[in-house]
């Protein structure tokens, strides 16, 4: 979601002039888009203090602003209000929500003194700015921004706010312009895109609103590879679940995020699903496609977290052979359910072995998984050449390399025979 909110916002800079500049001791306006997911992301942020008040002695013309989920509303009760990140980084000169990116040009207009964006200031949603993409090939699209669920431990419903679906018509209109320019993989974005509802979506179809988004979309002439993130188990339904194996585009790929394999740990979470539904759409996915790549989501050391759940943790990543896990160490949010009412009652030292067990359990998977590709010609789609090697990925969503300094093949396909599988990555040799 940042990274598609980052080239919305690039778009709106150079309607107004600015180009890009080379490392930020250079540039004369810097602005950062944030994530409060983890306390170690928002420490970060708070971190560059200190350097922006040195570049801001070098170059007193330098502005700084700061968007993204640290950025609620003026006077925010929840997450951190403007007032909080100007008392703790004085060094900033503006804060805007990236709901009000429409407005950034009129605020740039008056301390740099450029000419505003009119196209841009008058538009009503964020959503319709057509973005600057960085890989024209592999573009990423948000369907929609905020959150409904209120998980224990997350902080987002409270920075992005509620659900906001963009129209579908509003949606294939820019899928369209961008597979006309070269675009083959579209990234649908959003906090739960399994609750997208837009306003047009057809009340009789006997598919989701999302389904029916990706039926269109498989069907918009050049489009090969579809992926989205993220999904929540308790609203996946069926009907997505049958379009893998029956739309073309569909990549052998799903994030299906479970948090814990315990369900007394998911109750605490306030997840709203079993270990045993998400383990039924494992199952309905791997009926569908056998070689499916699962990946998910794990907090280790939540509140009350004891052995025992953890092992039930371990146990789902071996059984149902996860093979790529974002593993992260629980870290209290301010205002979130779990620090008002629940104890950060697991050691650090805990939280941190038990991430390391977690990590292990992946690595043994994703090695098996990756074996079944060698000797494979593999489909690659590039997205950076350096240090002597280009690399993409695979629809598996695996990394797959090989060396080369062409910088030009970035954005296209490359068929590959895989020679050998390491730990994350496959390595292999072009085929012509």
């Amino acid at each position: 979601m940042n990274y598609s909110d980052t080239e919305r916002i690039m778009t709106v800079l150079e309607k107004m002039g600015y180009e890009e500049g080379e490392g930020q001791e250079n540039s004369d306006l810097i602005i950062l888009n944030t994530c409060m997911v983890k306390k170690s992301a928002e420490n970060r942020v708070y971190g560059y203090g200190a350097v922006f008040a040195g570049l801001k002695e070098k170059n007193p013309k330098l502005k700084i602003g700061i968007t993204g989920c640290m950025i609620h509303k003026d006077t925010g009760l929840r997450g951190e209000s403007k007032e909080e990140v100007f008392r703790r980084m004085p060094t900033i000169d503006f804060a805007f929500r990236i709901k009000d990116l429409m407005h950034l040009p009129d605020m740039l207009h008056k301390m740099h003194h450029m000419e505003g964006a009119d196209e841009v200031s008058q538009m009503k949603s964020y959503f319709q700015i057509s973005p600057k993409i960085t890989n024209i090939t592999q573009v990423f699209i948000p369907i929609m921004s905020g959150c409904n669920n209120f998980c224990a431990f997350c902080i987002v419903p409270y920075t992005r706010g509620r659900e906001e679906c963009r129209d579908m018509a509003e949606i294939l209109e820019e899928v369209g312009k961008m597979a006309k320019r070269g675009a083959s993989e579209v990234n649908f974005v959003g906090q739960n895109v399994n609750s997208y509802k837009p306003t047009d979506a057809d009340p009789d179809s006997k598919d989701s609103p999302f389904a029916q988004l990706l039926r269109k979309v498989d069907a918009v002439e050049g489009i090969k590879r579809i992926r989205f993130y993220t999904v929540h188990p308790k609203d996946m339904g069926d009907d997505v679940v049958q379009l893998y194996g029956e739309l073309d585009s569909m990549v052998p790929h799903i994030h299906l995020p479970i948090q814990s394999g315990s369900n007394s740990c998911l109750r605490r979470m306030n997840r709203l699903y079993t270990v045993e539904r998400w383990k039924e759409l494992a199952d309905k996915l791997r009926e569908r496609i056998p070689n499916i790549s699962i990946s998910t989501d794990i907090i280790t050391g939540f509140c009350g977290e004891t052995d025992e759940e953890f092992e039930e943790s371990v146990n789902l990543i071996k059984d149902y052979k996860v093979d790529l896990v974002y593993v992260s160490k629980y870290s209290e949010r301010n205002n979130t359910y779990a620090d008002k009412h629940l104890k950060d009652d697991v050691p650090y030292e805990v939280k941190k072995e038990r991430f390391e067990r977690i990590t292990e359990a992946m690595k043994e998977v994703s090695v098996e998984y990756l074996k079944q590709f060698e000797g494979q010609t593999v489909e690659v789609l590039i997205e950076k050449v350096q240090k002597g090697y280009a690399s993409g990925k695979i629809p598996e969503f695996k990394l797959c390399r090989f060396k080369s300094e062409d910088k030009f093949l970035v954005g296209q396909y490359v068929q590959v025979k895989v020679e050998k599988a390491l730990e994350w990555v496959l390595e292999g040799m072009p085929v012509d």
